[in-house]
């Protein structure tokens, strides 16, 4: 796992939306948030988000991620998002960026929402955006043919949807991330004629690399599921949609807290 986790942050500039927030994003996760001080928590080192508050604290597992992408005048603890190393409500608001992807869905998921709500302070806000697969799912072939067809914009989008599709059809929507590879270069085992089709660039292709012999497990459950395994001290208070490519299914979640 921690070789995956290298290799992303050596070519997390190749990435690009939806798979890193753009400045839409931003902005919505800045407008959830309001004028809303204190102490926040960020899940991961997204370092688009390094700004949405004054008293950052980024917790991340990966030494290679904190110390390649995460400003170096910024707090970052590592550690696990299973298992916080925090005191219960010790944060007035809590962010991430498609944090529940990286986690089997459902037991992992629970937990990790679980101690989202543990070290929130009542009535402080969780915001984040998740990636989940369409109401109606599509298999792996349908997003291959809807790629040659040049329906597909974005190289990224095209990625995040093939993976999707591969989650819908899996128990549990949760898949190791080489069977993205795996499937691609089935469809395309010669990507020259792909970057011809759509006028993508072969480096970006490439990333796909990335996934090569990966253990990582990725999930991507539809809303409605990963609404019902939200703890009861999280109650639903906004849900904002971007308007980019893929954006309808990187929903940025906007909870509240209770008691």
């Amino acid at each position: 796992m921690s070789d995956h986790w290298q290799n992303f942050s050596h070519h997390w500039n190749r990435l690009g939306s939806p798979m890193r927030p753009c400045a839409e994003d931003i902005g919505n996760f800045r407008a959830a948030l309001g004028d809303t001080p204190g102490n926040c928590l960020l899940l991961g080192v997204t370092p688009e988000l390094a700004g949405v508050s004054a008293q950052l604290t980024a917790l991340d597992n990966s030494a290679d991620m904190i110390r390649a992408l995460w400003p170096q005048d910024k707090r970052a603890i590592l550690g696990e998002w299973l298992d916080m190393p925090f005191e219960d409500a010790s944060f007035d608001n809590v962010v991430g960026d498609g944090c529940p992807v990286l986690l089997e869905f459902p037991q992992q998921q629970t937990r990790f929402f679980a101690e989202i709500a543990r070290v929130l302070k009542p009535g402080g806000k969780l915001v984040l955006r998740a990636f989940v697969c369409a109401a109606q799912a599509e298999s792996p072939e349908q997003v291959c043919h809807e790629a040659m067809q040049g329906n597909i914009k974005g190289f990224h989008a095209f990625k995040w949807r093939l993976s999707m599709a591969i989650a819908s059809q899996t128990p549990g929507y949760t898949f190791r991330i080489a069977e993205s590879l795996r499937t691609f270069d089935r469809h395309f085992p010669d990507r020259q004629q792909l970057v011809d089709a759509t006028g993508w660039d072969m480096q970006d292709v490439a990333t796909l690399d990335l996934y090569r012999d990966s253990a990582a497990l990725y999930s991507y459950p539809p809303l409605s599921e990963l609404r019902k395994i939200l703890p009861k001290t999280l109650v639903e208070t906004g849900l904002m949609y971007g308007h980019y490519e893929l954006a309808e299914r990187c929903p940025l979640l906007v909870l509240e807290r209770r008691a």
